[in-house]
């Protein structure tokens, strides 16, 4: 063979050598050794699994915290690696409910992304995930688009993350997966239909709870979600509030509430934790609040606002459509985080208009309560407390009712007091389950703190006694309680008191609901133009389990008396 021939022969094969490297798998680890891996922090850890999926080895992983591994790479191969479209890789889960996590960065920065999978199978399992499907940690685009990290600087491979917390800001269980060969992929199939990316419609949700079909609502959110500073966020956070409501307001048992709120969750947090949330199914309605932890981060608002657009993509992707989506405009919190997140609340207002979606502005509801009366639905800056979570919850269902067009009235709502120890009201709103009396207002006048308080009027010539009562609440028989509230009098002439009336089991408001004489807790007390708290105390009969505060002037009296900031509360 000439030397001019066998260079042809070569050069003849170049184009098949170079189309075998760009289509032959890039394997970044077949786990023959765990030579590299490190572990960052108890408890996690790693050892040698009992078997392999592909080959002899392979890697156990034991989590919360982090193992992770450099990725050797030469430069050689950058452009191929920028070429491909993910990465796959093999689990056998321990068949829990929890969820493993592998992680690809940078190695430094904000450039670190992390895909989520079940454990639940306890066979081998491979996963084929585009680089679409790695959600970033940090504010920044995906892998392989133009502002993100290209494929060939991914320095890092993990398992788990930062988390150690999950629904309900319960600790995550200790898990153990296995692992084996992980290779980039040059070609990710694409699904076999494109996968929707419209909610379905909220008037579908409405249809529902007029017809009194069941209806499942998930909550995605943070901290405030998830009822943190609560004594029992499992019944006081405002999606468990809700559910009561609706279900007594409608009539039926079918309205089921679904948190997914963790604590610290930001936008992209949400995007990443997607197949886990909905592992439950496709709710009929999907409530959407974030905001505080990424203003917390320093995130742009046109970053939280893109991020979220993503997450409702996905949300209808994963949910096959058949989920609506209720956006919340970002609430405010207190000190300088009343302002601070105003910017996001409209943000969420202007991407709902956008996409056609619905708004529950939670934000202009606490926002107009004013500095000082947020104060007093706050646990902290952050979280609302009891009274706070039950206020939103209050709106949330006048919000759905109204929305849905049903005219059913609402019925009194029962507080429970064995369960809250104390209530107050501050009449910055008409309190829900309140009974206000021809003549009896919600005022703007005069207030002892606040905007507005209770204001009963006697004229020259009343039809009857002057009355409210207060939502029913629920006493406990032989306990004592305290009764107080805030009085200015401004009567004329007559005579005014607070009382406490009982109720008969399944009775509803008003005198007819009076099953003796009223106890009175004060009479003709208060000072001329000025406010002072006054009191009483009184012990709950035997037998009564509902009683009402019922605030009183009599028929024969002239002038105004101005109530407020009412509180009662276990005396023992």
């Amino acid at each position: 063979m000439s030397l001019h021939r066998y260079s042809v022969v070569l050069i003849a094969l170049f184009p098949l050598l170079v189309l075998a490297q760009a289509t032959s798998p890039l394997v970044l680890d077949d786990f023959e050794s765990l030579t590299g891996w490190i572990a960052d922090g108890k408890p996690a850890a790693f050892a040698a699994a009992s078997d392999a999926a592909v080959g002899q080895g392979a890697i156990t992983v034991t989590l919360p915290g982090s193992v992770s591994k450099k990725v050797q790479r030469g430069d050689d191969i950058r452009e191929l690696w920028d070429k491909s479209q993910g990465l796959s890789f093999h689990v056998k889960g321990d068949g829990s409910d929890a969820w493993g996590v592998i992680g690809v960065n940078a190695g430094y920065g904000a450039f670190s992304y992390v895909y989520f999978f079940p454990l639940k199978n306890s066979n081998w399992v491979k996963y084929t995930v585009a680089w679409s499907d790695f959600i970033p940690e940090g504010a920044v685009d995906l892998i392989g688009t133009p502002e993100g990290l290209p494929p060939s600087g991914i320095l890092t491979l993990r398992f788990g993350c930062r988390w150690k917390i999950w629904f309900d800001n319960d600790a995550i269980p200790t898990h153990s997966f296995a692992v084996d060969h992980i290779q980039i992929e040059t070609l990710v199939p694409p699904t076999p239909a494109p996968a929707p990316t419209t909610p379905a419609p909220f008037a579908k949700v409405l249809a529902k709870l007029r017809a009194r079909e069941p209806v499942t609502i998930q909550f995605q959110g943070d901290s405030i979600t998830a009822g943190t500073a609560l004594a029992d966020k499992l019944n006081e956070r405002y999606s468990a509030r809700l559910e009561v409501i609706l279900r007594q307001w409608l009539g039926y048992d079918g309205i089921t509430s679904r948190n997914r709120a963790v604590g610290g969750a930001k936008v992209n947090d949400a995007r990443a934790w997607l197949q886990r949330d909905f592992a439950g199914g496709a709710p009929d309605l999907v409530c959407i609040w974030y905001g505080y932890n990424d203003k917390t981060g320093g995130i742009s608002k046109d970053y939280f606002r893109q991020s979220m657009s993503d997450y409702i993509d996905r949300i209808a992707a994963a949910t096959g459509g058949k989920s609506a989506v209720l956006l919340f405009a970002t609430a405010p919190g207190t000190q300088g985080r009343f302002v601070m997140l105003d910017g996001y609340a409209q943000a969420m207002r202007d991407l709902a208009t956008e996409r056609g979606l619905p708004c529950f502005d939670v934000h202009a509801l606490l926002k107009d309560l004013g500095r000082q009366n947020l104060q007093s639905v706050m646990a902290d800056m952050a979280h609302p407390n009891a009274r706070g979570q039950q206020l939103i919850a209050d709106h949330l269902a006048d919000y759905l009712v109204a929305q849905a067009g049903i005219t059913t009235p609402r019925p009194p709502a029962a507080t429970d007091l064995a369960a809250n120890n104390k209530i107050v009201w501050d009449f910055e709103s008409a309190p829900a389950g309140w009974m206000l009396e021809q003549q009896a207002t919600i005022s703007g006048d005069l207030a002892s703190d606040g905007r507005r308080s209770l204001k009963l009027s006697a004229t020259d010539n009343n039809p009857d006694h002057i009355r409210a009562w207060s939502e029913v609440i629920q006493v406990e028989p032989g306990k004592r309680y305290l009764v107080s509230a805030m009085v200015t009098n401004r009567l004329v002439s007559g005579a005014f008191g607070l009382f406490i009336a009982t109720q008969e089991d399944g009775a509803g408001g008003g005198g007819a609901s009076i099953s003796f004489e009223p106890q009175a807790i004060f009479r003709d007390r208060g000072a001329k133009d000025k406010w002072s708290r006054e009191e009483g105390e009184f012990v709950a009969p035997k037998n009564v389990t509902k009683v009402r505060l019922l605030f009183w002037i009599d028929k024969n009296s002239r002038g105004d008396i101005y109530f407020d900031s009412p509180l009662i509360e276990r005396a023992e």
